[in-house]
């Protein structure tokens, strides 16, 4: 049963996690990430006919909200994913990297600052190393895969990331 404090207990409170983000993998046909906004992460390397269903992360707390998931684009080993625990009044940045399709993980928020929640990631389209994390309050970039962030500013106000896109293009 829901709890008196549920809100819309029968019309918007769910018993099973709903899926908040995918990534297709652009280097390997048929493997697909999914997170839940209760902290799981689901993968298939064949394209929905079997799962693998990843619980628990170094360093994130249960059930944190799986706020981005991004597939390498270098790489079809390689996975990014960014928790969001502000519901619990925890604004952590919770950043991890996987170079084997989920079975391990370790943090590359490194310097990020302790109160700035990630919510978008992206890894530049040529160089592997470079990635970018908008976060609660500002934009950051790391030129090594994450062992550092800098701050990108340039008149960029302070201002929440929600999302990033990078134009390969030009």
């Amino acid at each position: 049963l829901s709890s008196v404090d549920a809100v819309a207990p029968n019309t918007s409170t769910s018993f099973a996690g709903s899926v908040t983000t995918i990534a297709e993998s652009p280097k390997m046909e048929g493997l697909i990430y999914a997170g839940t906004d209760d902290g799981l992460i689901q993968v298939t390397e064949d394209g929905g006919a079997t799962w693998r269903r990843i619980e628990t992360f170094p360093g994130v707390p249960e059930l944190a909200y799986v706020s981005r998931l991004v597939a390498s684009r270098h790489d079809a080993d390689t996975v990014y994913a960014a928790f969001d625990n502000h519901k619990m009044g925890d604004f952590k940045p919770y950043l991890l990297a996987s170079a084997d399709r989920g079975r391990t993980w370790r943090a590359i928020a490194s310097n990020l600052p302790a109160r700035g929640t990630v919510y978008a990631l992206a890894e530049d389209p040529v160089d592997r190393e470079l990635l970018f994390a908008g976060t609660e309050f500002a934009l950051h970039f790391s030129p090594d895969g994450g062992a550092k962030w800098i701050e990108l500013e340039g008149g960029l106000p302070t201002i929440q990331v929600r999302d990033l896109v990078i134009q390969e293009r030009e």
